[in-house]
């Protein structure tokens, strides 16, 4: 049984320390089934974490496990520095955004695989949104939805509390979102929704000035373009197809 924060090694030597009392590391090693190579390591970073201690018992290097209680208190000193970890960037990131919008764009063509890619294309293009903007999407494969669904939600919601208005010209095939939230940004125009005739080739993003491309098959790619009279033009696009 892994403990969720521990890496596997450091929570089968933890575990086998729990079961041993104290050990010497031939025993802590045959009971946990961890490497030679690694054993030392993966003590030190226990030590570290406060959940192992040792001492030299006639010229022997023992080992002894802290109080499974430890762990909760490992959680709330986690917690409290991912808290400060988050307070320092609320005041960072904006200030590496000027500096990144400062800066002439080296590629107006970038190209990203697998589904964190996706997430990092779909939150730059949110990112560089303001209230007012409108963003347009064609195309919403089932098998996006199905799969993605979760993020795509939490993007959206993070769409609409940015006053960001959408429209949406969905497959034909493409799931419906029940959620009172969606409905009201329905309600508030906030959300255009229509479907189309025949199901897209991809899942498009379009706004200002930036385009998204995700071809989800076997495999997830996400083309992102970022130019203003491209993306012009796959507006003038999706306004003749919204027609």
């Amino acid at each position: 049984m892994d403990i969720p924060l521990l890496t596997t090694g450091e929570s089968k030597v933890y575990q086998a320390l729990v079961e041993l009392g104290s050990s010497t590391i031939g025993n802590i090693i045959s009971h946990s089934k961890v490497s030679h190579s690694k054993i030392y390591d993966i003590l030190k970073r226990l030590e570290s974490k406060g959940l192992v201690s040792r001492i030299t018992k006639q010229g022997r290097m023992v080992f002894e496990a802290a109080p499974p209680s430890r762990l909760t208190s490992l959680v709330k000193e986690q917690q409290q520095t991912l808290e400060e970890h988050k307070q320092t960037l609320q005041t960072l990131i904006p200030e590496l955004e000027g500096r990144k919008e400062n800066l002439p764009s080296a590629h107006i063509f970038r190209s990203f695989e697998g589904i964190k890619g996706m997430q990092a294309v779909l939150d730059e293009v949110l990112g560089s949104l303001k209230k007012g903007d409108e963003v347009c999407i064609l195309g919403t494969p089932k098998r996006i939805v199905m799969e993605s669904g979760g993020f795509l939600k939490e993007w959206q919601q993070q769409r609409i509390e940015k006053k960001i208005p959408c429209k949406i010209l969905a497959d034909p095939d493409a799931p419906s979102w029940k959620e009172d939230w969606w409905a009201k940004s329905k309600k508030d125009k906030l959300t255009l929704t229509k479907r189309g005739q025949a199901p897209a080739p991809s899942f498009l993003v379009i706004t200002k000035d930036r385009v998204a491309t995700i071809y989800y098959a076997g495999a997830i790619l996400s083309v992102l373009i970022h130019h203003p009279d491209i993306a012009k033009r796959y507006q003038s696009m999706f306004k003749q197809l919204w027609a």
